[in-house]
């Protein structure tokens, strides 16, 4: 593998085991069946998705940037859907309407994902943006200018693991099934990894926070 090509890259959280048999719970009572073509189909939380010219130099700043942080706890809000601003203009973004587990945005998780992308910013390809473009021909400037800078449209970033698309039609009745579930909790985390877009996204590296 050309470790300078510009591939996409995912940087995400990675769960607890309990958080993660709550939602395979949430995705079987919800029916909603997880893909098998799917290299990650365990939960996650996304930091950031996007396309990098070199691996090996992403991997050497990750790794930096793991070195210097301590565990730390984000609170579990709970169930929500998760609807794109028609403003935006990217009506065939497929997480539209998708069911979420939403995760508290605090200090440290905010923080962790400023720094990541400073650090990787020198690393910014436009195949991403390209490909946003394309799916979506009607995208507004707004969007790209964010997906430029972020690698999404979405510059007020919600932090969420995806349980699953769900039908509109059938968000209610999916929501009054699973709102007696209890999910608000605190979550420990000391960890991240890095995923590659190949046949699904593939788990390229785990970084344990090491940091005293």
């Amino acid at each position: 593998m050309d470790s300078k090509k510009s591939q996409r890259l995912l940087i995400a959280l990675i769960p607890q085991k309990e958080i993660v048999a709550k939602l395979n719970k949430i995705r079987k009572i919800a029916g909603i069946k997880a893909r098998k073509t799917s290299g990650l189909r365990t939960p996650h939380i996304t930091i950031v998705d996007n396309s990098f010219s070199d691996i090996k130099k992403v991997d050497k700043e990750l790794s930096k940037i793991a070195k210097s942080l301590t565990s730390f706890n984000a609170m579990v809000k709970g169930l929500d859907t998760f609807i794109v601003k028609k403003s935006l203009r990217i009506e065939k973004y497929k997480q539209n309407n998708s069911l979420i587990y939403r995760i508290e945005g605090n200090s440290q998780l905010k923080n962790l994902r400023k720094e990541i992308l400073k650090r990787l910013d020198y690393l910014k390809t436009s195949e991403r943006l390209k490909q946003w473009i394309k799916e979506n021909p009607e995208i507004s400037s707004k969007s790209i200018k964010n997906i430029e800078k972020y690698g999404t449209p979405f510059k007020d970033w919600e932090f969420h693991a995806t349980i699953g698309l769900i039908p509109k039609q059938k968000q209610g009745e999916i929501l009054n099934k699973i709102k007696k579930l209890d999910l608000q909790k605190s979550w420990k985390i000391d960890c991240f990894g890095l995923f590659i877009r190949k046949d699904g996204w593939k788990l390229y590296k785990k970084y344990n926070f090491t940091r005293i």
